[in-house]
Formats: C-alpha cells, sequence, structure tokens
C-alpha cells in the first residue's frame, strides 16, 4: 500500500469515527484547490510546488559559474507526503443507496391490519418485481401480542412446503428449545425476514442464502409487524438473519453474539439457527446457545428455575 492510500484509509477512518473537521495548513489547502479545480477541467492536477523563501535586500545570491553540479538532496519525508498527496485522487465507483421501500397496508385496527398484510404481501410490488423469489409466501406464526419474537432469514423447503416457518428438522430442535424454556410455538411469535423463498435455477430441495437486497427489502415488513406485537425481546436466528435485521455490514456470527443489540428500541439477542444444534454435539457450544436463551427468558421477564440455569452444564457445577 503506498503513501496516498495510507492517507485516505486515514481519513476514512476518521470519517467513521464521526469526525467532520479537519485542521489543514496552507499547502495542503493548495493541494486541495488543484484537486476541485483539476476534476472541474477533466485534466491531471499539477503538483503544487511550494513557494520559495523571498529574497534577501539586494536580491537572491549570485550563482557561481563552471561549479560541479551538487547532488539533490534526499526528499524530506513532509516533501515525499507533498508530492504523494499532490497525485490525482484514484477514481472509486460510486454506490449508489438502495432506496429502502415504504410497506404500511392500513388498516382501522390491528385485526385489519394482519388481514391486510396478508393479502397485500404475496403480490408486494418492491419483493416481487426483484425477480429472484419463488411464488409462495411464509407467513408469521404464533401469538401476535408475544413477548418473545423469533425471527430467520428466509423460508427453506420444508417451510414453503407447509406455509409455516421454522419446519422440519431445525424446526423440531427450535421446539425443544421452546420446550426447554416451558414455552410453545403459540405462546411466541415465529416469523422470517424473508416471506419468500429464494429462488435459483433448477431448484428441487436446496435453498439458497438471500441476498443483501432481498433482506433490505424485506425489513419494512418486519418493521411492520413489530409495530403491531411490540415485543420485549427479538431473537435473531443465524448470521444472516442478524446482518439482515441489524444492517452491521458482514460481521461474523461471534461479533453479533457479543452484544445486545436494539431494533426500534425492542432489545435485539443474536444466537445461532436452531439448524446449528443438528451439527454439533458440543457441549460448550449447546451451553452457550442456552445462556443465550436464558438471558432472552430475562429481558422477557420470565422467570428461571435452578434445572433450566444447570443445563449443559458439566455435572457437579
Amino acid at each position: 500500500m503506498n503513501l496516498r492510500s495510507l492517507v485516505l484509509d486515514y481519513l476514512h477512518t476518521l470519517q467513521t469515527q464521526g469526525v467532520q473537521r479537519l485542521a489543514v495548513d496552507e499547502e495542503a489547502r493548495l493541494v486541495l484547490r488543484e484537486w476541485m479545480l483539476a476534476a472541474k477541467r477533466g485534466t491531471r492536477p499539477a503538483p503544487v510546488v511550494p513557494a520559495a523563501p523571498p529574497a534577501g535586500p539586494m536580491g537572491p545570491p549570485p550563482v557561481p559559474q563552471n561549479t560541479p553540479a551538487q547532488p539533490e538532496p534526499e526528499a524530506q519525508p513532509e516533501t515525499r507526503l507533498s508530492a504523494e498527496l499532490s497525485k490525482p485522487l484514484p477514481e472509486e465507483p460510486v454506490q449508489e443507496q438502495e432506496e429502502v421501500p415504504f410497506f404500511r397496508p392500513g388498516g382501522s385496527n390491528a385485526d385489519e391490519a394482519w388481514a391486510n398484510m396478508q393479502r397485500i404481501l404475496p403480490t408486494w410490488a418492491p419483493l416481487r418485481q426483484l425477480g429472484t423469489l419463488r411464488e409462495k409466501v411464509v407467513l408469521p406464526q404464533g401469538n401476535r401480542q408475544a413477548d418473545i419474537v423469533f425471527v430467520g432469514d428466509a423460508p427453506g423447503y420444508q417451510d414453503e412446503k407447509a406455509g409455516l416457518p421454522f419446519q422440519g428438522e431445525a424446526g423440531g430442535k427450535l421446539d425443544g428449545m421452546l420446550k426447554a424454556m416451558t414455552l410453545t410455538r403459540e405462546q411466541v411469535y415465529l416469523t422470517q425476514l424473508l416471506k419468500f423463498r429464494p429462488a435459483q435455477p433448477r431448484q428441487t430441495l436446496n435453498t439458497r442464502p438471500p441476498s443483501d437486497k432481498e433482506l433490505l427489502f424485506s425489513l419494512p415488513v418486519f418493521d411492520f409487524e413489530m409495530q403491531l406485537v411490540q415485543p420485549r425481546v427479538i431473537v435473531a436466528l443465524g448470521v444472516m438473519a442478524a446482518r439482515g435485521l441489524l444492517q452491521q455490514g458482514k460481521l461474523p456470527l461471534a461479533a453479533y453474539q457479543e452484544h445486545t443489540w436494539s431494533f426500534r428500541g425492542i432489545p435485539v439477542v443474536v444466537t445461532h439457527h436452531p439448524s446449528y444444534l443438528l451439527r454439533t454435539s458440543d457441549l460448550g457450544e449447546r451451553r452457550r446457545l442456552w445462556e443465550e436463551m436464558l438471558h432472552v427468558m430475562e429481558i422477557a421477564g420470565l422467570p428461571i428455575n435452578d434445572k433450566q440455569r444447570g443445563y449443559f452444564l458439566p455435572k457437579g457445577k
């Protein structure tokens, strides 16, 4: 990485930290002005040369004749930096911000709002016009006034077939988690960010992860759901659900698990998708997932007994 790239990275870092103003000296102002003028002209900016020191009262000293040329001194760090900064900036592609669609199906009361959502969502243009989703909608399930919401990223084959979220073996693992929490599907609210199974060529049982755009365009629908449910806590199941819900970029699951997040003022706990339990028998990992469920129960104000606190702990603990 060259010096110019280092400077640009440093400026980008300051910007992400909230720095909006930066003091610069006169030489830097000249460089920035040359960049601006060159951008308007569509030409390469000329190097900005520091002004020579003023001559003395008798003018500049005479130059001796027939003297051997002296080697130029090595540029000092400040001079090299000025030379690097005077080079044209690399052109970066401009990334347009996606305009998130608006989803408000209307209704004079909660029942009408739910009915309107179920009626509008299967043909809602912003999602259907993406051309990347299958036809059948998978609607939420459970208590519409629940204290706890479980949200995944998108339906799979079994979900699409049943028209309900969290089916198949992964759904069975979720049922087991709920049972350990002394809860049932009827007591919580189960949903997916994306209500359609992502499509792909020659698709049978296989399902691809949803794209960033598919999740982003689904967020207004989930926002509408949460305004109606008004839960005490949201549980994001898996890294894709966490990324789509929290919009924090490509963080790994472990980074999301380190914090309790917030969506519209509602606490969000991120944990593994129930399908993870199909792939691991590690008691340490199962205990960590269970501790996250204990945290969810605490936020929701549910009672926790000694037996529940002891799940997946080594004997004698």
